[in-house]
């Protein structure tokens, strides 16, 4: 009896361990771009907060923090901090901060895509910060958010960011 516990314990162990092993980093990218792209494709998820100007979905477990700058935002999940940066004067079917990121040859672009769909344009990339990190950045239109990541969900993280992304609206001044 004692043998058939050690065997399913040790079963339970290595299983538990190899399902810890995750995706590797270029798959994640991989699957964290097209998902981004996916997510940039459907419809927009509806405002949850405002600041200032700026209407915006926040998923849950994310955070806003105030600033007197309204046109960037700093986004924080745990210990991971997110820019927002909102362009007022830039249309849906802008493509300025494509074209920024690719004039930009201070660090590789590891994987980038860039999506056209119902008069908006946007992009994800994924480039090169540093040996074991990685600058995340998706867009549309005038709204760009950007986080310096590790090796870790990266998938998950491109795809919350492109959902946060896509929600931002413009708040019209009430006369």
């Amino acid at each position: 009896m004692k043998r058939k516990w050690f065997l399913a314990a040790t079963a339970s162990v290595l299983l538990v361990t190899l399902t810890g092993c995750g995706k590797t980093v270029e798959e994640q990218i991989d699957t964290g771009v097209a998902s981004a792209q996916t997510v940039f494709e459907e419809n927009p998820q509806q405002s949850n907060k405002t600041i200032g100007k700026i209407e915006l979905y926040v998923p849950t477990g994310f955070n806003v923090e105030e600033s007197e700058d309204l046109n960037n935002l700093i986004i924080t999940k745990g210990k991971e901090s997110y820019i927002l940066f909102v362009n007022y004067y830039e249309k849906e079917d802008s493509n300025l901060h494509y074209e920024l990121l690719k004039n930009d040859s201070s660090k590789k672009i590891i994987k980038e895509e860039t999506v056209e769909f119902d008069g908006a344009f946007g992009f994800s990339a994924v480039r090169e910060y540093d040996k074991e990190q990685f600058e995340l950045i998706v867009s549309s239109g005038g709204v760009k958010m950007s986080t310096i990541s590790e090796d870790k969900n990266i998938d998950q993280k491109l795809v919350d960011m492109m959902t946060i992304v896509r929600s931002v609206k413009i708040a019209e001044e009430k006369e």
